[in-house]
């Protein structure tokens, strides 16, 4: 929030444009160590936290430049509305996670992030997004909050199982640490996704 209304006020990066490149890039170094030490989770968990909000208060100042400030406040309640919607739909077995469930969805994964590469290096040589482009950049997007909402499910059905084997209570972090970065990827999709919608009406 402080990076977010930083830049909205002042125009400015907090930190500067170093601060940008470098916090994702320090949000994923924390994140890999997170989960591959168990010990050292809640440590590195707080940091990716610290690093990926940074990061993410400069994107949704951002958008909100661009789109107007209800946007921000439009893809937090979307994000709310998704995770708790595809919460009720697990609770109540209308989705079920299977080997098959996880399959399809580990391989729409890399067809998401293949396409994305793709679209990125198109629009290089390109110079920009063309029409043809575009429409294909949001059905990128769409596609991918889909994506995303799904993953929430696998969460909780990893959650679910960690929790009923009766694991150590170390696990909880690691857990909750995988929630919330499907949760920061469905908000940025969502955002890209009303930004579009947005951008279309003008």
């Amino acid at each position: 929030a402080f990076s977010m209304f930083t830049l909205i006020e002042t125009g400015s990066i907090n930190g500067g444009i170093g601060m940008l490149i470098a916090a994702p890039i320090i949000a994923f170094i924390s994140l890999i160590v997170a989960m591959s030490k168990p010990n050292l989770a809640p440590i590195f968990s707080f940091i990716y936290a610290m690093f990926q909000g940074t990061f993410l208060g400069v994107i949704s100042g951002i958008y909100t430049i661009e789109f107007g400030d209800g946007i921000v406040g439009t893809a937090l309640i979307a994000t709310a509305g998704v995770f708790f919607s595809m919460l009720f739909l697990y609770r109540s077995g209308l989705i079920k996670v299977t080997d098959r469930f996880r399959r399809i969805m580990f391989t729409a994964l890399l067809g998401i992030l293949v396409s994305s590469i793709f679209l990125l290096i198109a629009s290089i040589f390109t110079g920009g997004l063309g029409e043809g482009m575009f429409i294909f950049y949001t059905f990128i997007v769409i596609i991918s909050a889909i994506v995303a909402s799904l993953y929430l499910v696998i969460d909780f059905d990893r959650i679910n199982q960690v929790v009923s084997s009766g694991a150590d209570k170390s696990n909880e972090w690691i857990l909750s640490l995988s929630l919330l970065v499907t949760v920061v990827w469905l908000y940025i999709e969502l955002l890209r996704l009303i930004a579009i919608i947005a951008s279309s009406r003008r």
